[in-house]
């Protein structure tokens, strides 16, 4: 027998055997039984010792919160007329967690994503970048008829992670009436967005941009809600596990309404078009309450074409438009008054002791003043009057002697007082102060170095803002509180366009009150004085607004005209027309300011539209205030 021993070399069959364990096999069993070792204490520590974290763990990676955006509040005007709706419409929308996780499957599913956005790649890239919370179906383009959807939802198979959506978008019922008024939403930007988020507001949402859209946001917008919601590795909804409900935004009622609205802009589309005119504005406000009963803007714009997301051309014609259509002239419009000033200049006159009811001064063809000579608008004498008659005949040489008299800050402090120089406090974003100047302000927007004579101010500055010339400016807003005031007894009243606001369930929430800016510093007698001056304007033989007559008026009230030179200095210079009222003289409940840019006198052009619309208010007058 052969002694075979461990570890020694035989030679079988030609061959030499090697040793059963070498070092190498050794040290590879050790090491294999070292990490199976490592592997089991793993898995235990695992499912054993961490099973109950990391369970939670992934339950909480599937379970998301999802904000349900609130339906936007409703506008209507004074009496329930619908002026907004809520239309559905389709939104295309994109949740990242759901696209392909491979890079170049991405990039090509967003290539061919991206026409349908109506967006380059580099535009959907930025978009997506946006989005705060994968999970969450995140908009990349809003507003969708059927027909768009349709042909969306049919390339929807090739585009994991793309979704159509319902949604609501804005459509405006009569945006030729309300275009200004109501403004538009359009998406919220980087620097809004700043602002907003900690006010609750997510990356894609819509927010008022301009008109009462943008200045009634926090009323309109409601409150979000939300779900937790259980989804799948796909980033889809599978279980719903708590919610809280949005609460919708509220309702408003305007103050305006909706058959005056379309009186006034008719009355001033027909004015603007036999005077020559591209451009003007009218606003109608109630002296008691100092509710606007309508307010028209010419050229408007369609404010649906924003609402669905306007085209860079469309933007751009609108923005080409000479005649400014994005431009709120009866809010915005800042312009010399004219002759619509002279009550202020008299209040002042006469609460100041420089003349009295019973003073008389001429009203010459024109006066020298240093080294320059200053026109009457008549360019014949008129003889001595007193402020009553300079009122209706307009003298323009009545009120340089005035205003002479008094110098340009008290004459300042008056035009402060009636509402110039001052934001009206409505709630629309955007509205002009006008200017009630001083030599200070002279002095600030003098466009010539400091110490410059041109800079100082003169005596020409003062006896032509006496008629409402000079530095002077006002806006169409403006003029018609100031218009209330007068026909009011003085209180001057902040302007507002809110009637009142419902909830959901249509329960009054607010209702709209008279708020007095303040009290006038003019006596009851001096007021009056001017107010008469105002009636006789209308009624009298010589008033400059007799042509109301003409064209029918019957209502008794207050009115004055005014035709306002701007372009430069000298005669012969462009005039807007101008034309404010009050009526019924007693107890007045209607008051108004008219301005057609550049079509020259004011009782010829500027009072018939405001006659025309008068006329429409008094006829209807138990309509619109039912």
């Amino acid at each position: 027998m052969i002694d075979l021993q461990l570890g020694r070399w035989v030679e079988l069959a030609g061959i030499e055997p090697k040793a059963r364990w070498t070092a190498r096999l050794a040290a590879f069993t050790i090491l294999a039984v070292g990490l199976s070792g490592v592997l089991v204490w793993r898995l235990a520590d695992l499912q054993l010792i961490q099973g109950a974290t990391f369970a939670r763990e992934a339950l909480v990676n599937r379970v998301h919160r999802v904000p349900l955006e609130a339906e936007r509040g409703v506008i209507y005007d004074r009496h329930g007329v619908q002026l907004v709706v809520n239309q559905p419409a389709w939104s295309l929308a994109v949740t990242t967690i759901a696209l392909p996780s491979d890079r170049h499957q991405r990039a090509a599913e967003l290539a061919r994503l991206a026409p349908l956005a109506g967006m380059t790649q580099p535009e959907l890239a930025a978009r997506l970048a946006q989005d705060e919370d994968a999970y969450r179906p995140f908009p990349i383009r809003s507003g969708l008829d059927d027909h768009q959807a349709e042909a969306v939802n049919e390339r929807l198979p090739e585009l994991p992670g793309t979704t159509l959506q319902h949604v609501a978008i804005r459509r405006y019922v009569d945006p030729q009436l309300y275009g200004h008024l109501l403004g538009y939403v359009g998406p919220i930007d980087a620097p809004e967005y700043k602002l907003l988020k900690p006010k609750g507001y997510l990356p894609d949402e819509v927010v008022g941009k301009s008109g009462l859209e943008a200045g009634l946001e926090t009323t309109l917008r409601g409150r979000d809600g939300w779900q937790d919601v259980e989804t799948d590795a796909n980033g889809q909804v599978v279980k719903v596990l708590r919610e809280e409900p949005a609460v919708p935004g509220r309702s408003v009622y305007l103050s305006t309404d909706s058959g005056l609205q379309k009186a006034v802009h008719d009355a001033l589309a027909d004015g603007l078009q036999k005077a020559n005119s591209k451009a003007g504005a009218s606003v109608v406000t109630d002296p008691r309450t100092g509710e606007i009963l309508a307010m028209v803007s010419i050229p408007g714009y369609d404010d649906n074409l924003f609402a669905r997301g306007i085209s860079q051309s469309d933007y751009q014609k609108l923005l080409a438009d000479p005649g400014k259509p994005l431009y709120d002239r009866a809010l915005a419009g800042e312009y010399p008054p004219g002759s619509t000033f002279k009550m202020i200049t008299g209040s002042a006159g006469l609460q100041e002791g420089k003349i009295t009811a019973d003073t008389q001064l001429g009203c010459p063809a024109n006066l020298t003043f240093g080294a320059w000579t200053y026109w009457n608008w008549a360019h014949y004498n008129y003889g001595p009057m007193n402020v009553q008659k300079a009122i209706p005949t307009s003298c323009d040489t009545f009120f340089y002697q005035v205003a002479n008299l008094l110098g340009p800050d008290t004459l300042a402090a008056y035009a402060r007082a009636f509402g110039y120089g001052s934001q009206p406090g409505i709630e629309l974003p955007g509205a002009g102060a006008g200017v009630a100047p001083t030599p200070d302000f002279k002095l600030q927007v003098c466009p010539y170095p400091a110490g410059t004579p041109d800079c100082g101010w003169n005596v020409g500055d003062t006896v032509t803002m006496g008629i409402g010339q000079s530095y002077v400016l006002t806006t169409p807003l403006i003029q018609a509180m100031y218009a209330a005031a007068l026909g009011n007894g003085g209180s001057l009243l902040r302007p507002t366009l809110v009637h009142q606001v419902t909830d959901g369930a249509g329960r009054v929430l607010s209702v709209s009150h008279r708020q007095v800016v303040r009290q006038v510093p003019v006596e009851p007698q001096n007021l009056d004085l001017l107010r008469e001056g105002m009636h006789q304007s209308l009624t009298g033989p010589w008033g400059t607004a007799a042509i109301a007559r003409s064209l029918g008026y019957h209502w008794d009230g207050g009115c004055k005209t005014g035709t306002a030179q701007y372009g430069g200095t000298g005669v012969d210079l462009p005039s807007h027309a101008w034309f404010i009222d009050f009526a019924p003289f007693n107890d007045p409940e209607f008051a108004s300011s008219t301005i057609l840019e550049g079509a020259g006198f004011g009782e010829f052009v500027a009072e018939p539209v405001a006659i025309n619309f008068a006329n429409w208010y008094f006829n209807h007058r138990d309509q619109v205030r039912a």
